[in-house]
């Protein structure tokens, strides 16, 4: 009975050791929102901030990530872009070749959320809506060129 007891009680804190899949251990956090500016370790659980502090124990995650030297942050903002590419050859800028798709460059710079700077306007802006915003992963906003 013992032994059963002591093996029930290892499991349930082991699992509980673990329930962190990823720690960001030893990184700089700049947090304007809740006013961090630091050397700190990020744990997000399921998509979310789980827990910020000091010093969390590598006990208690997966997977440690050690990010000494980098900068942690909430998602950035890049507040002018030209994200409404598409296959028109000269429309530059407006559903054209040269602007870039959204999801290329911007969660690799630490971008979240991008704003096109007005290369939609009234006449074109459900082209870029149904071919852009709703099939991006980055968040995009956009200035209207009226």
């Amino acid at each position: 009975m013992f032994v059963i007891a002591y093996l029930l009680l290892t499991s349930i804190l082991s699992s509980q050791a673990q329930e962190i899949d990823l720690l960001l251990k030893g990184g700089h956090v700049i947090d304007p929102k809740n006013n961090i500016n630091l050397k700190m370790d990020v744990a997000p659980v399921a998509g979310k901030i789980f827990k910020v502090a000091s010093d969390i124990p590598t006990s208690s995650a997966k997977r440690t990530v050690n990010v000494m030297g980098l900068y942690v942050t909430p998602g950035l903002i890049d507040i002018h872009g030209h994200v409404f590419h598409g296959t028109e050859p000269d429309n530059y800028l407006s559903n054209g070749l040269e602007a870039l798709p959204s999801d290329s460059f911007t969660f690799r710079s630490g971008v979240t959320t991008i704003v096109d700077a007005g290369g939609a306007g009234r006449k074109n802006f459900d082209i870029f809506n149904k071919n852009v915003i709703d099939v991006s992963q980055t968040r995009v906003l956009s200035f209207i060129n009226i």
